[in-house]
């Protein structure tokens, strides 16, 4: 693995990347550079009366997404994945499709695909953090009110502030079928594999509900050798995988798909922690 340089906001970065990624990285950190400042919020003087009203509806929410919600307002959020539609292999237009978001947490391509025409979009989720795939100890040293805690509120803001009609749904990946939800003509899961504790049988649920195509856009580790998956245990922000390139396009090819093409690897940036996470994307049909 060849070992490269770079330069991100002044401080040299050394690692190890695979051939040809090192110029995406640099295209990616540099786009980070160049793009944080339109992130910002309107500053107090050009704020509007409804722009304040909105602001200070989202301040209190955790946001993992960052997603425009008008009136020029954009919430936070740990990833923001305007600038990398590119990667995503989703069709320009959507229209009369069916389609389905897995594990949409605040919903950024549930709201993306209706902004392309689907006809109808369908997005899933747990209900609660005590849902989430959690090491039986980790479990245990919870307690009953942060176990309960519910998940979507940024989804149910974003909603109404977009004024949106996608229907979310509870239901967890494991749970999914085609007699509880019907058929899809797409289907997304975007950075979900490494949260679960088993993948395959994920794959499986989102294989038997997909009627058309389906992308999955996943997180890898560059450095591992093929074939190869680091156990990690779900003990930190319940992530239980690593996953080489290699055996995350294996792990999805199990699922149970006639066809597996993997399109495109990227570097997407975590925007509080400045640091690349390794995604593949994955187009592949029943």
């Amino acid at each position: 693995m060849p070992f490269r340089r770079l330069k991100l906001g002044g401080v040299e970065v050394a690692f190890g990347v695979e051939d040809g990624l090192a110029e995406r990285l640099r295209d990616t950190a540099l786009w980070k550079l160049r793009y944080q400042g339109s992130r910002r919020m309107p500053s107090s003087a050009a704020k509007s009366g409804g722009q304040q009203a909105v602001l200070e509806r989202i301040a209190p929410i955790n946001w993992y997404h960052t997603i425009e919600v008008g009136s020029g307002v954009v919430t936070p959020g740990m990833f923001d994945h305007r600038a990398y539609l590119q990667h995503y292999p989703i069709p320009e237009r959507l229209d009369g499709m069916r389609v389905l978001d897995v594990a949409t947490y605040d919903g950024f391509w549930a709201f993306e695909f209706e902004r392309r025409g689907a006809a109808e979009v369908v997005a899933i989720d747990i209900e609660t953090f005590g849902d989430l795939d959690l090491p039986p100890a980790k479990r245990a040293a919870m307690g009953p009110d942060e176990l309960a805690r519910k998940v979507g509120a940024g989804f149910a803001l974003a909603s109404e502030l977009r004024q949106s009609q996608v229907r979310r749904v509870i239901c967890s990946v494991y749970d999914l079928s085609p007699e509880q939800l019907g058929k899809f003509d797409l289907v997304m899961c975007g950075s979900l594999l490494l949260h679960l504790r088993d993948p395959l049988r994920a794959l499986q649920g989102i294989r038997s509900v997909t009627g058309g195509t389906g992308i999955f856009v996943e997180t890898y580790n560059p450095g591992l050798p093929l074939r190869c998956a680091e156990y990690k245990g779900g003990w930190q922000r319940s992530v239980w995988w690593s996953f080489s390139l290699d055996c995350l396009h294996n792990i999805i090819r199990d699922g149970g798909y006639s066809q597996t093409e993997m399109l495109d690897t990227f570097a997407l940036m975590n925007i509080p922690e400045s640091r690349p996470i390794w995604h593949a994307s994955f187009r592949v049909t029943p």
